[in-house]
């Protein structure tokens, strides 16, 4: 059920703290949603909704609407024209602590991805599509801490903000008495003691709220900084070993455990260490040239087969060595754009190369049967259309191209009877859709 409190939070954040929402991104329907959701929801005008689609063009932005006194939260997509957004989260966070909000917008990706943005300081992640109802929900959970913890601790950081560790600490103490052993409470409290130099007080809050919280970063990063700024490396590197567990793509991370082993004369575990930080730098590298040959490609589909035929190659061939399930999409096409040009059996080709990434994707196994059909080869396909359907038996919810072309296969096959329906199936998805009444008309079965 719906939350009424979550709108009235989202209409104060506009109200009382003349917030605005800045949308990074290129994406027309989240834009679309986004404003759509605002004004049908909650009557929030568009006029409260700023699109940038470059990284200039929201620097400029920020300095224009903090120059009115608006308090910001920013969307802002993980890959932003071909290209990670992590240094600008970073960036943006260190620079406008306490002036903006910043909610990062992703598809599907693995957790350590999403470790990550929440360690460079995104307030929240969203993951598209999203409904209004959760969309509303989550800029609410960004915008208002959820209660008298949330209101004090907030009190607490702004103390710090100010050079006030003592009104800091005061706050920290409430958390606590109103929630023993609160990870978030015990770390505010470890930030006051060691802004008063009670370092080993600090220490201890720190090692507390960490015990407290297994997958909340902070309070190892906290201790590891203490270790550094007393020159202790050796336990310094213990707790940045650790959080390199927790969260293992952060590249500088990697270079400080490097650099750690250097000073304790250990070169093999720093070499260790810089080498899989240039790996992970290197993968970052080649993940952007392959998004941005995979837009040329995508954008040459229609109207040049072969030359999207061409990039999406080269977009493989980019990665080669680092091939791995977010490039299944990447065959699908290349796959799709050698079957428009006749050549079947490649596409074939390439769909085994994916199958070896991904063994049970019934995708994959519907895409090879298709291909063995416009190549006249249907004892194959019924084969590979089997293992697909047992793979993923709501596949045909697809849409009703996918029922028509699975009925297909099953009446090439003399499986009479299944071919009846799928094309029926078809006809539940959409009523009027054509090829599916005639073929059911061809084969005897026409209502």
């Amino acid at each position: 059920m719906k939350n009424k409190q979550y709108d009235d939070d989202v209409r104060e954040f506009v109200a009382l703290q003349n917030g605005v929402f800045v949308v990074v991104s290129t994406d027309a329907v989240f834009n679309k949603n986004l404003r759509s959701t605002l004004l049908r929801h909650l009557t929030i005008k568009d006029e409260c909704v700023y699109n940038v689609a470059t990284v200039e063009g929201l620097h400029k932005e920020i300095k224009l609407l903090r120059a009115k006194s608006h308090k910001l939260l920013v969307f802002i997509e993980r890959e932003l024209n071909g290209r990670n957004t992590s240094d600008l989260i970073r960036y943006l966070k260190s620079d406008f602590t306490n002036e903006l909000f910043l909610v990062v917008l992703t598809t599907e990706v693995e957790r350590d991805k999403l470790v990550l943005l929440h360690e460079l300081g995104a307030d929240n992640i969203i993951t598209k599509p999203i409904s209004p109802d959760t969309l509303i929900e989550k800029i609410a959970f960004t915008v208002k801490p959820r209660g008298q913890l949330g209101e004090l601790m907030d009190k607490g950081r702004q103390s710090l903000d100010m050079g006030n560790p003592l009104e800091a600490a005061k706050a920290a103490k409430q958390v606590l008495d109103l929630k023993p052993n609160s990870p978030s409470g015990l770390l505010l409290m470890g930030d006051a003691l060691r802004a008063m130099g009670k370092r080993d007080d600090a220490l201890r809050a720190y090692t507390q709220a960490e015990k407290g919280a297994k997958l909340f970063l902070d309070p190892l990063k906290k201790i590891a900084e203490l270790h550094r700024e007393e020159g202790n490396t050796q336990e310094e590197l213990k707790f940045l070993e650790r959080l390199d567990k927790l969260s293992p793509l952060n590249v500088d991370r990697k270079v400080d455990i490097g650099a750690g082993y250097i000073k304790l004369g250990d070169a093999d575990k720093a070499k260790l260490a810089f080498d899989q930080a240039v790996r992970i730098a290197t993968k970052e590298a080649l993940d952007a040239v392959s998004r941005v040959t995979q837009s040329i490609a995508v954008r040459c589909m229609e109207s040049a087969p072969e030359l999207s035929e061409q990039y999406l190659r080269q977009a493989l061939n980019t990665r080669k060595n680092m091939l791995d399930r977010s490039d299944i999409e990447t065959f699908n096409r290349l796959g799709l754009m050698l079957r428009r040009q006749g050549k079947w059996q490649d596409a074939i080709v390439e769909y085994r190369k994916a199958l070896k990434i991904s063994s049970n994707d019934g995708g994959l196994y519907y895409n090879i049967a298709m291909a063995y059909t416009e190549g006249r080869q249907y004892i194959e396909a019924y084969q590979y259309l089997d293992r697909a359907l047992t793979l993923n038996a709501d596949l045909w919810r697809t849409g009703e191209a996918v029922c028509y072309n699975i009925a297909t296969v099953y009446r090439r096959y003399g499986k009479k009877e299944q071919a009846v329906d799928y094309l029926k199936k078809a006809l539940e998805l959409n009523p009027n859709y054509a090829k599916a009444k005639s073929l059911l008309e061809e084969i005897g079965q026409g209502q």
